[in-house]
């Protein structure tokens, strides 16, 4: 039998393509798969901005997709301050973005950055793996939920999905947390949720509290006053009911949104 050459071609959905060519016939073999070939040559890359504080990870993922060929790593930032304004300017397919950020949060940042870039898609990549985060995140118009923890593989597969206006969700998260609840959805207990009361914006300050944020804390995330905090916090006690912020929090975990 006579021996057969193999040339790995990297196709864009990661996989990779085996062609056989006979070192008799001098050709490429099939016809189709330069075709192919050749599409994929033409589609440009998948434009991707970094948003996450930590430097080093940031090199890693940037060297990550940088080995990809149909993906290109065009702006980095550390805060979401520097994210608005570069995706403003560079008009990215993807943004990753972390959820806790130096200068706020990463899901309401990412609600900004949607706001103004509706056609960009944002993928979370984090290291918080808690299901309320991830629920939160997808209701902020994220497409995606990664964890750092994943290969390198995973996350590269993570963009690509993101980018083609999929949903993806890390494998080591339930994969029912990608299809949100309908509204006025009930729980197993057969209660509508009292969450779904809230505001917009009340929902925002819920998280917050939820997270430990204090009124000052808050008002800079935000980009209000203290005062204004005072009063969303005083209609969010009378739409729940509570009258503490303990009372508030064990409402939360009653939920499953307290974060571990």
């Amino acid at each position: 039998m006579r021996p057969r050459l193999r040339a790995f071609v990297p196709l864009s959905t990661g996989e990779s393509l085996v062609l056989h060519r006979r070192a008799e016939a001098g050709r490429l073999l099939p016809g189709p798969v330069s075709r192919k070939l050749c599409a994929m040559q033409e589609a440009p890359a998948v434009s991707v901005v970094l948003v996450d504080d930590h430097h080093l990870f940031r090199e890693g993922l940037r060297a990550v997709l940088a080995a990809t060929p149909d993906i290109s790593v065009v702006g980095e930032a550390s805060t979401g301050r520097e994210a608005f304004e570069m995706v403003g300017r560079l008009k990215p397919d993807v943004v990753t973005v972390d959820v806790t950020l130096p200068d706020g949060d990463g899901i309401l940042a990412t609600r900004e950055i949607l706001g103004r870039n509706p056609a960009t898609r944002v993928l979370m990549l984090t290291m918080h793996g808690n299901h309320y985060y991830v629920s939160q995140a997808l209701a902020a118009g994220a497409r995606g939920y990664a964890l750092k923890e994943q290969l390198p593989t995973d996350i590269v597969e993570a963009v690509r999905t993101v980018a083609r206006g999929e949903i993806y969700v890390a494998p080591q998260l339930p994969q029912d947390l990608a299809t949100p609840p309908a509204s006025g959805s009930r729980r197993s207990n057969g209660a509508t949720n009292p969450l779904e009361t809230l505001s917009p914006r009340e929902r925002d300050i819920f998280d917050l509290i939820v997270r430990g944020y204090t009124n000052t804390a808050m008002a800079e995330t935000l980009q209000l006053s203290v005062k204004t905090i005072e009063t969303h916090r005083a209609h969010i006690n009378k739409k729940l009911r509570v009258h503490s912020t303990g009372e508030l929090i064990r409402l939360a975990a009653l939920h499953g949104l307290v974060a571990t």
